[in-house]
């Protein structure tokens, strides 16, 4: 679970003007995207023709955690803001902390897809926030959160409840969503159908649909409600949350009731199956620097990077008067993967052709 300074939420708690929460949704903004470097780095890990169970549970988080920058960014642009994703983009950097949050623990890097890396940080990422013991948890884990929650620290399911909290407000004394300016915002219909209910396109036009879409946040990545039990891990219809999607892959089978657990439910169904063969072996928190000059891996790297740059471009126009430009942010999410596969083909150091492959850089 990601934890947070409580100066955060309390920060949100004690909002007064649009100005003041239009900064914490562009903060969830960054923290949306900080997450599609490392899960895209795994999906790229896969060797084309294997693991396909996992490549596809694994996108779907990815695409929804898009579906989660662009609700924020909705919300900040229905009360006035202009994301700046381009610049939060080019400032992330592996290994670290995530934006925001303070769980020294939680070191999140760019590796391979392997099943300590879903454990020890897919997992820990989109961990619910609730103290009870989750499916093949160890207990300790749940008692941890429980004393760290006790000295202070925040969720991000606190945190996006202290923003609904801090709209609330305002709404009862003016109407922040007076000019949502709905021709600026993006509609999610044509590519996330099922975003969220009762609100197809997932614009921001007041404050009900304000909460209706950073609820389904909190609900599609935690899926267990905030707090103690009742653990649900379902986001909504047949589709996990993410913590247990991650599980999946984690505990090589598929999520099912079991009375006899603590939690009510055990990773004991059908074989989701992990081919360790068949996962590229390449540096971790690779950057476009690492490779040597003139190299293959060099040039492939640094289109690769360069194409990434492009994204973060596109997807800053897409949140400041261009929503019309997403449809080429999925054209170069694709691009990505292609040039990934090429990235790949080559040895990290030319001097060791046996050794560890060239990894797709998100860093210069």
């Amino acid at each position: 679970m990601l934890l947070l300074d409580r100066k955060l939420v309390e920060r949100a708690r004690n909002a007064r003007s649009t100005a003041d929460v239009i900064a914490l949704l562009d903060g969830a903004v960054t923290l949306e995207l900080s997450t599609l470097p490392p899960y895209l780095t795994g999906v790229f890990s896969l060797k084309p023709g294997s693991n396909d169970a996992i490549r596809a549970l694994v996108m779907s988080v990815v695409l929804q955690e898009m579906l989660h920058m662009a609700i924020a960014a909705n919300t900040s642009i229905a009360i006035g803001g202009n994301p700046a994703v381009f610049k939060a983009g080019l400032a992330l950097r592996y290994p670290g902390p995530l934006p925001m949050s303070v769980e020294e623990s939680l070191v999140v890097s760019l590796q391979p897809l392997t099943i300590e890396q879903t454990k020890d940080v897919f997992m820990m990422i989109e961990r619910p926030d609730t103290t009870a013991t989750l499916p093949g948890e160890p207990p300790a884990h749940a008692q941890r959160v429980m004393a760290l929650k006790k000295q202070g620290y925040a969720s991000i399911g606190e945190f996006y409840q202290a923003i609904i909290d801090a709209l609330t407000r305002l709404a009862a004394t003016g109407d922040p969503f007076a000019d949502p300016r709905l021709d600026r915002q993006l509609d999610l219909a044509r590519w996330f159908p099922a975003g969220v209910p009762g609100n197809p396109s997932c614009k921001v036009r007041d404050l009900p649909t304000a909460i209706a879409g950073l609820e389904t946040i909190v609900r599609q990545g935690e899926g267990a409600q905030i707090g103690d039990d009742p653990i649900a891990p379902y986001a909504g219809g047949d589709s996990l949350a993410h913590y247990f999607k991650f599980g999946e892959v984690a505990f090589g089978h598929t999520l099912t009731k079991d009375a006899a657990q603590p939690s009510g439910w055990a990773y004991a169904g059908d074989a989701v199956l992990y081919d360790a063969g068949a996962v590229y072996d390449f540096p971790a928190n690779a950057k476009v620097s690492d490779y040597p000059a003139g190299s293959a891996a060099r040039i492939t790297a640094e289109t690769f990077y360069e194409s990434y740059v492009r994204l973060l471009r596109v997807l800053d126009a897409t949140f400041n008067g261009e929503p019309h430009a997403f449809d080429a942010a999925l054209g170069v999410m694709f691009e990505l993967k292609l040039i990934a596969q090429q990235v790949v083909q080559h040895p990290a150091d030319p001097k060791q052709a046996s050794g560890k492959v060239a990894a797709p850089p998100f860093q210069p």
